[in-house]
């Protein structure tokens, strides 16, 4: 069974799970997207984004990303478990982007039983930070991003290193619905001028939005 606890300094959510439930969230993961036409303007940043997410889980049932040994209540045996790591944004956009998806796809009971194990240790490790926030920001597990945006994935990109810059605390875990809505919103002049940027760049380096993507990533203070 899946466990997720919040990160030390609140960036996001320490994902855990024995090998078979972590390949088997991964298995699921990268059947939803396959499904998605990487050479299709319309579905490619959300299969990079899948992608993205397919790799950081591989990587964690493989040993390459955190360990520990858990001892559940009631039974004194020592379990090995794999984890990793997963900013509060990116997780929300990943789950956002699974979900949609889903609904698009034959997927059986054990590929359902992921996604709601998934969005359920989510939420769960929300509340244990911080319940005010979570209170919000839980209305945007599997909603209410938009993840059909074609620039979606160097939306994402830019979301990540704002909110992992910013400091630290409560403070910026609430301010996540907001930066959602101006990062996702169209209609938002603070998505207005992040598209203008983005166009900007495209020119400069002769190429499409679709074909950027940010080359320095700030550390995380987990």
């Amino acid at each position: 069974m899946l466990q997720g606890y919040p990160t030390k300094s609140g960036t996001g959510i320490s994902i855990f799970g024995d090998y078979g439930d972590l390949n088997s969230l991964y298995s699921t993961v990268h059947e939803i997207a396959n499904s998605l036409d990487e050479y299709n303007e319309r579905l490619k940043a959300q299969n990079q984004l899948l992608m993205n997410f397919a790799y950081e889980i591989r990587k964690a049932y493989s040993g390459n990303r955190l360990t520990d040994k858990l001892i559940f209540d009631g039974d004194d045996k020592e379990m090995d478990y794999y984890g990793f790591h997963c900013v509060w944004t990116d997780i929300l956009i990943f789950i956002a982007t699974l979900r949609y998806n889903a609904g698009y796809i034959q997927t059986d009971k054990l590929h359902q039983a992921n996604l709601y194990m998934l969005e359920y240790v989510v939420e769960r490790a929300m509340f244990d930070y911080d319940a005010e926030g979570a209170n919000v920001i839980q209305h945007f597990i599997g909603q209410r991003i938009n993840i059909t945006n074609k620039f979606a994935f160097i939306i994402y990109q830019a979301l990540h290193i704002h909110f992992v810059s910013s400091r630290t605390g409560k403070k910026r875990f609430r301010s996540i619905p907001r930066l959602i809505g101006d990062y996702f919103s169209e209609w938002r002049q603070e998505y207005k001028d992040l598209i203008s940027s983005f166009e900007i760049s495209a020119k400069e380096r002769n190429c499409e939005i679709t074909d950027l993507e940010f080359d320095n990533f700030p550390d995380i203070k987990w």
